[in-house]
């Protein structure tokens, strides 16, 4: 028993010194919104189209669109695609689009075998868009005014062909909170974001809150369809372009994109079912359980006593550091990081709940539509 504890001890103190580590290499490198400057770029403002996939969103749709609309931009088209939508969504965005010229609505009435309802949406966007910029934003992201001139000013002047910005999130239930801090602490420490500029480095990062492409570099890519089954779409888009010699840039959104996210820590296990057959389910359940035991294992320290008991707790000292860290960097909420340990456990719990799901439903249930897990595995386009 003792040796087990050591092991443990030993590996989940790896564990959080590895995040420090990566914590310390990047936390100076990831840019932030607010040091962007929206000058004109030399030959005028390219015409940019935002592309909103829209599914039964009519408790956010307006709100966030208003704001979208509010824009100073001058070169500005928005697209909502309603994607079979059974509540009020298509008729808000028909009224919005009635008092906008600048806003068009595209009504989805079926999903073409072999896709997802979203990379879809998406798709059918970007076909009837107009801009040399395009951005895909999920219907629930508030954008302030002035950031489409930044984000555009920044990709003429840096000839960046795909810049994705992590938004600020404010969840409000505390287990949801704690599980969505544990994910995006590990998310953001291991993907790397800091990288994703450099054209020798494998990091690459996507977000569905924003991803803004330019629209020649797409073209070079395999393009949608290649991600009609990914259900990691918006990571895998990032991958994607980088793959294919894209100049690609990461940002922290602070204040200038936000969303909601979950309203609750239900509706974040439901949302979480659709990647419960992106792996083998032995996979998920077994990364999920270690997860669990690297974030939790310093505490065996204290079982072993003496020096190690020391060190559990200056490692506990040293994750709570880490953890609100890494909270205040992404303006996310920091009472989480009081507990870090803890939100791995709830977090676990929906990706093992995934796997078992898929499991014994052989494959996923997304937005209405069935997905066997033969079909799912054929379209997974992000390594691992």
């Amino acid at each position: 028993m003792t040796l087990v504890l050591t092991i443990v001890c030993v590996a989940s103190l790896a564990w959080w010194g590895a995040q420090g580590v990566l914590f310390f290499l990047g936390r100076e490198r990831i840019r932030t919104t607010r040091t962007l400057e929206g000058a004109q770029p030399p030959g005028g403002w390219p015409r940019l189209s935002v592309v909103i996939p829209a599914r039964n969103e009519a408790e956010h749709l307006e709100a966030a669109l208003t704001l979208k609309r509010s824009s100073t931009y001058p070169n500005l088209e928005l697209v909502v695609v309603n994607d079979r939508s059974t509540d009020d969504t298509g008729a808000i965005a028909e009224r919005v689009a009635a008092a906008d010229p600048r806003v068009r609505v595209v009504h989805l009435t079926a999903l073409p075998d072999g896709w997802l309802g979203k990379v879809h949406a998406m798709a059918k966007g970007l076909e009837v868009c107009t801009g040399e910029f395009v951005l895909f934003s999920d219907a629930d992201v508030f954008i302030a005014p002035g950031v489409f001139e930044k984000v555009i000013s920044a990709a003429q002047r840096e000839a960046l062909d795909f810049l994705c910005i992590f938004p600020r999130i404010r969840p409000e239930a505390p287990l949801l909170q704690a599980s969505l801090a544990t994910m995006f602490r590990v998310l953001v420490l291991f993907s790397r974001p800091w990288a994703v500029s450099d054209p020798r480095s494998k990091a690459a990062v996507g977000v569905g809150a924003f991803n803004l492409v330019r629209r020649s570099a797409l073209a070079k890519t395999k393009g949608l369809e290649w991600l009609k089954l990914e259900t990691g779409d918006d990571m895998a888009l990032g991958v994607m372009l980088k793959a294919s010699g894209a100049r690609c840039e990461f940002f922290l959104g602070g204040e200038d994109v936000h969303l909601e996210f979950y309203p609750s820590y239900a509706v974040m296990m439901r949302a979480v079912e659709k990647n419960g057959a992106a792996a083998p389910a032995p996979l998920l359940i077994g990364a999920a359980a270690l997860l669990v035991l690297l974030e939790v294992g310093l505490f065996a320290g204290f079982g072993l006593g003496g020096s190690w008991a020391l060190a559990a707790a200056l490692g506990a000292m040293s994750s709570i550091v880490l953890a609100a860290s890494v909270a205040r960097l992404t303006h996310t909420p920091t009472s989480p990081s009081l507990v870090p340990w803890l939100g791995s456990i709830p977090f676990a719990f929906v990706v093992a709940r995934s796997a078992v799901l898929a499991l014994v439903r052989g494959g996923v249930r997304w937005r209405g539509t069935f997905y066997p897990t033969k079909e799912i595995a054929r379209g997974r386009r992000l390594p691992g």
